[in-house]
């Protein structure tokens, strides 16, 4: 594979990788702390609950909405790594069906992901206008629909990324 030289210096085919890398990094960052307070949170709400018969207050609103972070930062972590489920309703022994397949199923995940983001943008911010907030901890709302927002719109990149790259297999 050869490299292509930008005006600074920089080799290009290697920047976007590296974009990626940090990416997936990240999501796999946040996935993690996520479920690590979850799991904290639980843990130690159920030892005061039994224990010392004393709830920790908001514990599972705060894990209802860590919840929805959760899910929604490691769903594209899944398809940035290729680790997702997948039906394979059609198995073609070609070059071309292949990429074919993949091109679909991207532009699917495309038309999904940028709908979900879309609309999730506009709930968020109607949620930060109206500052509806969470009924025992006043967690403002809009902020778990941009992470879903983010979510969403990162899924829809790594979709488009899969599109273009089976674009060229095709080439």
């Amino acid at each position: 594979m050869t490299s292509v030289k930008t005006s600074s210096g920089i080799e290009q085919h290697r920047q976007a990788p590296r974009a990626w890398r940090y990416l997936e990094r990240a999501l796999g960052l946040g996935t993690a702390g996520v479920l690590s307070v979850m799991m904290a949170l639980t843990g130690t709400d159920v030892i005061a609950r039994y224990v010392l018969n004393a709830p920790i207050k908001g514990a599972f609103e705060l894990t209802e909405i860590l919840l929805v972070c959760l899910v929604f930062l490691a769903m594209p972590l899944a398809m940035l790594s290729q680790s997702h489920v997948e039906v394979e309703l059609w198995e073609p022994k070609s070059r071309l069906g292949k990429a074919l397949r993949i091109l679909l199923g991207g532009a699917a995940a495309l038309l999904v992901f940028g709908g979900l983001a879309w609309q999730l943008i506009d709930h968020a911010a109607r949620l930060a206008r109206y500052g509806s907030v969470s009924n025992s901890l006043a967690i403002p709302l809009n902020l778990v629909a941009w992470v879903a927002a983010i979510g969403c719109t990162i899924g829809a990149l790594v979709a488009l990324r899969h599109i273009l790259k089976s674009l060229k297999d095709l080439s």
